[in-house]
């Protein structure tokens, strides 16, 4: 007891003296005059002044300081690294070039180096000063600094997305100190970005068992779940990170495009809801939250959200698209078109809503621009199997030969979903290529069951062909 009260006393007077010295040059500063001041005092003042972010008045005692001690060279290094934080890097590099010559040991040269580099984007020297100066660390047994040296380090990897690497930087970090929470949580996203979707779960999970309560682990944790396609485990870490935040408009956002793809309409609502509340003003979510009401056949409140989206920013295609789908739903194709339209204008690399605009072209008797739109979605996707189907369906219009040479021509026909190869057959059909037909919905009916209702789609008609009916009665035995 007796010692921490020296312990507490002695800080105190150090802290009184220190406040003494400061006030003194402040008012050295102000009178524009000259006092003599310790070297030691005068870094702890450089040093007040850099965290206070008064950087002017740092790199005004750091020159005072080489006055007053010009063969101190703390003050060259204070000054170089104020130089960089306000962005005069070539001026910083020059005096640092100059202090490498002088003292090739120091570690803190090779750091403020390195981060200059950093600056400029100049990443390979940056990873080399920083290595440099992990080496003169590791060789002099400065140990303080070397944690925060590495984690630099690994941040310069990541700029030049060279994961692996940062990953090793990290465990190193971690070999040392295994409670290093920066170090794990940026190896979690190291892992994310490399696909190693395993390793980032174990170390977003490391994360929470020290920081139970940080809902933006728990939130990436979810995003982690729903790559790998654990939507129930995505869901339940999103829930964490809403109960510890409930205003964090991200995980309510993400938890509503999962129940939207799990077709939970009702679900999906809710939180666009609750989205749409922390964040009044953003247009997509007004939008997402619109499709919900669409799903659910709420169509004048899902028109409400897209209009009001379409308001907040008429640049973003979804509440066009949403606008147009609805018309188009109620019959009144005109008008849709024009939305549809506006959305693939807004959105020309969107396969979607190409085909969206061309279905409902086709169901305006447009085949000609319909064609056209799905030739375009095709090319942006050559694997949208939906997209591929109608196409044929609108070149069948004008030439079934056409619409059989068009889908005989595909270099990833039977990589496509099998609805595809289900509009072969009632092609081959049409065309009097019986045999043809019938061997390879044969094929593709022994693979998936659900062909024969496709089948039915495309030809009506083969509900009543005994060919047909044979090949689905001999399998269903």
């Amino acid at each position: 007891m007796f010692d921490e009260e020296d312990n507490e006393e002695d800080e105190g007077l150090f802290d009184a003296r220190f406040k003494q010295e400061l006030e003194r040059f402040e008012e050295m500063l102000t009178e524009k005059t000259a006092y003599y001041f310790d070297a030691e005092i005068l870094e702890q003042i450089i040093e007040h002044f850099i965290i206070q972010n008064q950087l002017k008045k740092g790199l005004k005692a750091a020159n005072f300081g080489k006055k007053q001690h010009p063969s101190n060279s703390v003050f060259d290094l204070r000054k170089a690294q104020i130089l960089s934080t306000i962005g005069q890097l070539k001026e910083s590099l020059l005096i640092l070039q100059t202090l490498e010559k002088s003292e090739p040991y120091n570690p803190e040269i090779f750091i403020t180096k390195a981060s200059v580099f950093s600056q400029l984007r100049d990443h390979s020297k940056a990873i080399k000063y920083f290595e440099k100066a992990i080496e003169i660390s590791e060789e002099f047994n400065y140990l303080e600094e070397l944690e925060e040296i590495r984690f630099d380090l690994a941040m310069e990897y990541e700029s030049i997305n060279n994961f692996q690497k940062a990953i090793k930087v990290l465990d190193e970090i971690l070999a040392n100190n295994a409670e290093n929470e920066a170090a794990i949580y940026e190896i979690a996203y190291c892992y994310e970005r490399i696909g190693n979707f395993d390793k980032c779960i174990e170390y977003y999970t490391r994360y929470i068992d020290n920081n139970p309560y940080s809902f933006t682990a728990w939130y990436n944790l979810g995003n982690i779940y729903f790559l790998k396609e654990n939507l129930e485990k995505a869901i339940w870490a999103y829930d964490y990170s809403i109960i510890i935040n409930e205003d964090f408009a991200s995980a309510h956002f993400n938890l509503a495009n999962i129940y939207m793809q799990m077709n939970d309409y009702e679900n999906a609502l809710i939180a666009y809801q609750r989205c749409a509340e922390i964040d009044t003003n953003d247009a997509l979510t007004l939008s997402y939250l619109g499709e919900a009401y669409e799903r659910l056949e709420r169509y004048d409140e899902a028109l409400d959200c897209y209009q009001r989206s379409k308001e907040l920013n008429p640049e973003i295609a979804e509440p066009w698209l949403g606008i147009g789908i609805i018309f188009e739903l109620q019959g009144n194709i005109p008008q849709a078109l024009g939305f549809l339209e506006q959305a693939v204008l807004l959105q020309p690399d969107n396969a979607n809503f190409r085909l969206v605009y061309g279905e409902t072209l086709f169901k305006a008797m447009r085949l000609t621009e319909a064609e056209s739109e799905l030739e375009r979605a095709v090319q942006l996707d050559p694997e949208y199997g939906e997209a591929v189907v109608l196409l044929a369906k609108i070149k069948a219009n004008f030439s079934l030969e056409d619409a059989l040479d068009f889908i005989l021509g595909l270099k990833n026909l039977y990589e496509l979903d099998y609805e595809v190869r289900i509009m072969l057959v009632a092609l081959f059909w049409q065309l009097e290529k019986r045999i043809e037909a019938l061997l390879l919905f044969k094929k593709e009916y022994l693979i998936e069951k659900d062909s024969a209702k496709t089948l039915f789609l495309y030809l009506p008609e083969a509900e009543e062909i005994p060919d047909f009916l044979k090949i689905i009665d001999t399998n269903n035995d």
